[in-house]
């Protein structure tokens, strides 16, 4: 009995910290590494200690992700774990082989750190901004770069377009089905006189 009483906290303390870290969240990914050198670093903070420096086009896998902006990744075909900003890190392979197509960007849209409307804003792209497609990740989400700024982040790709506009588009909506017509009220035949 004093053996079942031991084992319930032992097995509850993994979810008790994963439950106590918000700031982190589980990810998982293989990346490439955008600049010509970066360094990973010890914690998530440009303050911290450099423990070695990535190359661009090194594969890396995604360990985690901060709510600040930054990734703690493993170098796939060499030994390294360190952390990186996410937008030093691209969904594409490295992109000197193939130049990435350019898109124009429909309407206002914010450009995110992460896939998905729950990540943090980092810019937001305006009408007929010119940015670098870089590749559509599993949750249907287009990574893109800036090329001023070389900032990398993420948009739903219905806010682009191959070509530039002529005049600002809002992105295309889903239509809602048309509403049913209402039923028609039957009248009633009128009714013939009774004789007395």
């Amino acid at each position: 009995m004093k053996l079942w009483r031991l084992m319930i906290p032992v097995s509850l303390a993994p979810l008790l910290l994963m439950l106590a870290s918000p700031a982190a969240q589980a990810y998982s990914g293989v990346y490439y590494v955008v600049p010509t050198s970066v360094p990973l670093r010890e914690c998530a903070a440009p303050e911290c200690d450099v423990l070695l420096t990535a190359y661009q086009g090194d594969k890396v896998e995604i360990l985690e992700r901060t709510t600040t902006g930054w990734s703690r990744v493993r170098l796939v075909d060499r030994a390294g774990i360190g952390w990186i900003r996410n937008d030093l890190l691209s969904y594409s392979p490295d992109r000197r082989t193939a130049p990435m197509p350019t898109y124009y960007v429909r309407s206002s849209v914010p450009l995110r750190d992460g896939p998905s409307p729950n990540y943090n804003v980092i810019t937001t792209l305006s009408f007929n901004d010119p940015v670098e497609m870089l590749g559509v990740g599993t949750s249907g989400w287009a990574q893109v770069r800036i090329r001023e700024s070389n900032t990398v982040g993420w948009v739903p790709p219905r806010y682009l377009s191959p070509n530039p506009l002529g005049e600002r588009r809002s992105a295309p909506r889903r239509r809602a089905p048309a509403p049913k017509p209402a039923p028609k009220e039957e009248k009633a035949p009128p009714t013939a006189p009774s004789a007395m």
